[in-house]
C-alpha cells in the first residue's frame, strides 16, 4: 500500500503491521472504529448493541440490522482469527435468530439510552422492508487481520449450506511518521462475485422453503366423511402452541359472516379482539397464520377455508373466506373446543 504525496509527485510506501505491535485491542479500539464506522464493512449498517450479554451468558461483539431488515453479528478477531471463530459467531446468531422484534427494540433502546418507541421509529426508518420482515434472516461478518484456513473452509462450506457468512480482513498499515491507515478487503466472497452468489442463494433458499414447505393441497373428505375432517380440525385447534388461540379468534371472525374477509379487516378485528399490543404486531401475527394455512402438513385446513395468495408463494394472503358448506361444521368445531377449554378451567 502507497500513501501519495500529491506535491511532489511522490508515492511513499506504507509498512504492514499487527494491531498487537500497536497496542490496540479489539475491544477498546478496532470494536469502537466499526461501531462509529461501520460502513468499513462496505455496506449500510444500523449498530443496535455493543457487546450484548446474551441469556447463555456469552457476549458479542456488535448487533447490527442491515437494509434488508436482516440482524447481523458481527465478530472481531485481532491478528488472527484462531480455529474457532465460525463456530463461535454460529453460537451467537443462533440465540439471535430467537429474538422477537419486542426485544430487538428494547436492545436497540438500552445501548440508545432511550425508549423503545424511539428505537422502533429509527429501525422503520434506516431498513428498506417491512417490519415483519425484521429477524427473518441472520447474517454473520467475521473481521480479522487474518483468517486461518480452518475458518476459511469452514466459512465456504456453510455458505453452500445457505448460512450468510462473510470475513472481511482488516490490515493495519503505518507511515514513517508512524501515522496508521486502515484497508478493508472482503475475502468471502469475493466483491466482484458477491452480487451474483447472493441472488444464486437467495433464489435456491427460496425454491428450497417453497418445495419443503409450502402447498395448496386440499384433503378431499366427501360428505360422509365430514367426521372425519371435523375430528381433525380438532386436533389442530387444541395442538399446545402460542399461534393455535389467535387462530381460533381468526377463524371466529372469518365464519362470523357468509362473505370474503379482506386482510385489513381481519387484522382490525384481530387487534379489536387483542391479538397484537399495537396493530404492526398484529399485523405479523396475522402473516403468520396465513403461513400455517399453507403449510404441507394443513391440507384439511384448506379444504375449509379458501384464500387468495400472492407471488409463486403465496407470500401475501388476502379475501379469506370460509367455503360453502363448511361454516356451520367450523362453528359447531370452535364451540367445542371452546366448551372443552371452559371444562379444563373449572
Amino acid at each position: 500500500m502507497y500513501k501519495v504525496d500529491i506535491e511532489n509527485k511522490n508515492l511513499i510506501k506504507l509498512s504492514k503491521t499487527n494491531f498487537s505491535q500497536l497496542n490496540l485491542k479489539e475491544r477498546y479500539d478496532i470494536e469502537e472504529w466499526i461501531e462509529k464506522t461501520p460502513e468499513i464493512l462496505g455496506e449500510e449498517l444500523l449498530i443496535i448493541n455493543k457487546e450484548l450479554i446474551l441469556p447463555s451468558g456469552i457476549r458479542l461483539d456488535l448487533l447490527a440490522i442491515d437494509k434488508k431488515a436482516n440482524l447481523v453479528v458481527i465478530e472481531l478477531k485481532r491478528d488472527d482469527s484462531g480455529r474457532n471463530l465460525e463456530w463461535q459467531s454460529i453460537k451467537y446468531v443462533s440465540y439471535c435468530s430467537n429474538f422477537l422484534v419486542e426485544d430487538i427494540f428494547k436492545y436497540f433502546a438500552e445501548y440508545l439510552g432511550s425508549d423503545e418507541d424511539e428505537a422502533q421509529l429509527l429501525i422503520e426508518e434506516f431498513i428498506d422492508e417491512e417490519m415483519d420482515k425484521l429477524n427473518e434472516n441472520q447474517r454473520i461478518i467475521l473481521v480479522s487481520k487474518e483468517f486461518h484456513s480452518d475458518v476459511v473452509s469452514a466459512v465456504l462450506w456453510l455458505r453452500d449450506y445457505k448460512i450468510d457468512i462473510e470475513c472481511v480482513r482488516f490490515i493495519p498499515y503505518i507511515d514513517q511518521d508512524r501515522e496508521l491507515f486502515i484497508t478493508t478487503d472482503m475475502i468471502i466472497p469475493l466483491p466482484e462475485a458477491k452480487d451474483y452468489i447472493e441472488k444464486k442463494e437467495i433464489k435456491q433458499k427460496e425454491a428450497k422453503s417453497y418445495q419443503s414447505s409450502y402447498s395448496l393441497e386440499k384433503t378431499n373428505y366427501g360428505p360422509e366423511e365430514l367426521d372425519k375432517l371435523e375430528n381433525r380440525l380438532i386436533k389442530t385447534l387444541e395442538r399446545e402452541s402460542d399461534l393455535i388461540p389467535r387462530f381460533i379468534v381468526f377463524l371466529e371472525i372469518i365464519s362470523s359472516e357468509n362473505r370474503v374477509f379482506k386482510r385489513d379487516e381481519v387484522k382490525t378485528k384481530l387487534f379489536e379482539e387483542g391479538i397484537g399490543s399495537n396493530i404492526g404486531q398484529t399485523g405479523r401475527y396475522l402473516s403468520n397464520i396465513s403461513q400455517f394455512l399453507t403449510k404441507k402438513s394443513n391440507p384439511h385446513l384448506r379444504q375449509i377455508i379458501d384464500f387468495k395468495i400472492g407471488g409463486s408463494s403465496g407470500e401475501t394472503k388476502d379475501d379469506y373466506f370460509v367455503i360453502e358448506g363448511y361454516r356451520d361444521l367450523l362453528k359447531n368445531v370452535l364451540q367445542k373446543v371452546k366448551n372443552e377449554s371452559e371444562s379444563q378451567n373449572i
